[in-house]
């Protein structure tokens, strides 16, 4: 009888911790899926065709910007030369083939109100949109296309 119940025990403690295991490792697997594996098919040169409502009405100039990997955020890009501003480093988060820009002011004062961007399946080419405040109360609507050549 006391190895029968030992034998319980044990199997309910084994359960539990391969439970346990399976369960850690599939939040790895989750957060690769929620972004790791885009943020590093996208890491690279970009360029950008952008339309502006204030800046740039036609599609007539294509300028770079440079994504690469936020080492503070497992699941974020930093994307230098945004909006043409050089390399301020506007921070974006990815989700599965999805860029959110959160709120945040660059230098020059230009506030970034919301953004977002979706990564095609080949990730060769993303289109965002994005709205700007650009001082006062003008607010740029912003359409882009990044296209990658790798």
């Amino acid at each position: 009888m006391k190895v029968a119940v030992n034998y319980k025990r044990f199997t309910r403690l084994f359960f539990i911790l391969v439970t346990t295991m399976l369960f850690i490792n599939s939040c790895e697997v989750a957060k690769d899926i929620v972004g790791n594996i885009t943020v590093s098919k996208i890491e690279g040169e970009w360029s950008c065709d952008e339309n502006s409502e204030y800046f740039k009405k036609s599609t007539t100039s294509v300028y770079s910007v440079y994504i690469s990997p936020d080492a503070d955020n497992d699941n974020g890009v930093i994307i230098d030369g945004f909006y043409n501003l050089g390399d301020l480093g506007v921070k974006a988060n990815v989700s599965g083939l999805t860029i959110t820009i959160p709120q945040q002011t660059v230098e020059g004062g230009f506030t970034i109100l919301t953004g977002s961007g979706i990564v095609s399946a080949n990730y060769k080419e993303i289109t965002w949109s994005y709205n700007i405040n650009i001082g006062g109360d003008a607010v740029d609507h912003v359409t882009a296309v990044y296209t990658t050549a790798k």
